[in-house]
């Protein structure tokens, strides 16, 4: 090895240089396999879109969803209307009819 002051030898300095190839290559097959990794931007664009698509999907199977339920209400409050009426009515004409018939004196 040489000594400060002194000039590498020929093998010192080939030596050095295959040491950093060596290190080169390392660090080039360490960036070749992040780079496999990594995702195109066109295949971004592409699951994005897919995405926004389910998305779109999901929000409107909710909305029928809210659809459907807003007109499963309406149709329970309408069905209960028409228990209570049905049930109330002829209530209501049997005390009328008594009444009139009172009055009248039948």
């Amino acid at each position: 090895m040489a000594t400060p002051g002194q000039d590498p030898t020929p093998w010192e300095l080939l030596r050095a240089m295959q040491q950093m190839r060596d290190d080169l290559r390392a660090d080039l097959a360490a960036f070749t396999a992040r780079m496999t990794e990594m995702v195109t931007k066109i295949q971004y664009d592409a699951d994005r879109r897919t995405d926004e698509v389910r998305l779109k999907a999901l929000e409107d199977d909710l909305a029928d969803v809210r659809r459907d339920r807003d007109q499963e209400r309406q149709q329970t409050a309408a069905n209960r209307r028409l228990a209570i009426t049905a049930l109330v009515a002829p209530i209501v004409v049997g005390m009328l009819s008594a009444l009139i018939l009172a009055r009248l004196g039948l």
